[in-house]
């Protein structure tokens, strides 16, 4: 195993971790962002099989989300209002269409700078990033005591474990939003191989909030139960595909592994577990060649994140985190190739 770090700014790192198999992961500390996943080929050369940026000083020029640890709330909040149930009402940025409270608002923690400690040994290696988001930053109450861990091990699996815990009551539901682009980054995932366990989807309504209702993914464009291509999904006639322009859908986990994809031609395999509830799979629809992302065109990648799943409840009850409670959340990524 081996890890290096390297600054590229006044207090931005770039943190290399490698494998006994060349299996090789690069994050940064701004937003604790994993910035590439590099697997050997069967030549030996690594292939970068995630959505990524030119350089590392990229990142903070424009944000886009590619890798980064997003929150308070990762997703949407209706018209951007909770209510604790003391009845107090507590009211975020709408920072999408005006309409919707989206990805923790204008300077989520996917834009904050961590601190960092290191750790490795002859099977794995971890950057533990720390982050400290004050009480009233974006509106959130309480001061969210934030620790992001990243672990590659020689089982060539890379672990994404967050925990977190305020002095007040407060709102926390963070993931990871790294795509995956297991052809390639210049490459559509149309031809990937995608398997779901889940039995039921949440529906949206035209501000990309759920409808309510769980519907069964049984004889519609959303059953990933066996694997199958996910081109037909996301070019069908389906008034939800269609509306979103591809997926962008919360899938109801039944349990692990959650999520297997394979790409086109067989030769890499991602099995991904996660102690959260859902995940949200988006397949970069708005992705259009232009700005840093000059790189990236619609359906280069698809982002699976494990999160609890988004409700229009303005209770928000299952995010709610109290100065009793510990939020811990695990989700990993094991890789064949």
């Amino acid at each position: 195993m081996k890890l290096t770090q390297q600054k590229y700014d006044e207090d931005k790192f770039e943190f290399t971790l490698q494998n006994d198999n060349n299996m090789t992961v690069k994050l940064l500390n701004y937003g604790a962002t994993l910035e590439k996943i590099l697997l050997p080929n069967s030549k030996g050369k690594l292939e970068n099989i995630i959505l990524s940026l030119d350089k590392p000083s990229d990142y903070d020029k424009e944000r886009n989300y590619l890798g980064g640890s997003v929150g308070r709330v990762i997703g949407r909040i209706k018209d951007g209002l909770w209510q604790e149930s003391n009845k107090k009402v507590h009211r975020f940025v709408l920072n999408e269409n005006n309409k919707t409270h989206s990805h923790g608002g204008y300077e989520g923690i996917d834009t904050q700078i961590f601190s960092f400690q290191t750790q490795s040994n002859d099977d794995s290696c971890s950057v533990i990033f720390h982050l400290i988001d004050p009480n009233g930053h974006n509106n959130y109450p309480g001061n969210l005591d934030l620790t992001i861990t990243y672990t590659l091990d020689n089982t060539d699996t890379l672990t994404y474990e967050v925990s977190a815990s305020s002095d007040q009551t407060t709102l926390c539901n963070i993931a990871n939003h790294v795509y995956f682009a297991l052809d390639g980054p210049n490459t559509s995932i149309e031809n990937n191989q995608l398997k779901i366990n889940a039995d039921n989807f949440l529906p949206l309504d035209k501000d990309h909030l759920p409808i309510g209702k769980e519907n069964s993914v049984e004889n519609s464009v959303f059953d990933f139960k066996k694997f199958a291509q996910i081109g037909p999904t996301i070019n069908s006639n389906d008034p939800q595909i269609k509306q979103e322009d591809g997926l962008n859908h919360p899938f109801i986990l039944n349990g692990n592994p959650a999520v297997e994809l394979k790409s086109s031609d067989n030769t890499k395999y991602l099995k991904m577990t996660t102690t959260n509830p859902s995940i949200v799979v988006y397949t970069g629809n708005h992705f259009n060649h232009t700005n840093f992302t000059k790189n990236i065109g619609k359906y280069g990648g698809i982002a699976l994140e494990a999160q609890y799943p988004p409700t229009n409840d303005i209770h928000l009850p299952d995010i709610v985190l109290t100065p009793d409670d510990q939020y811990y959340a695990k989700t990993t990524w094991n890789f064949t190739f």
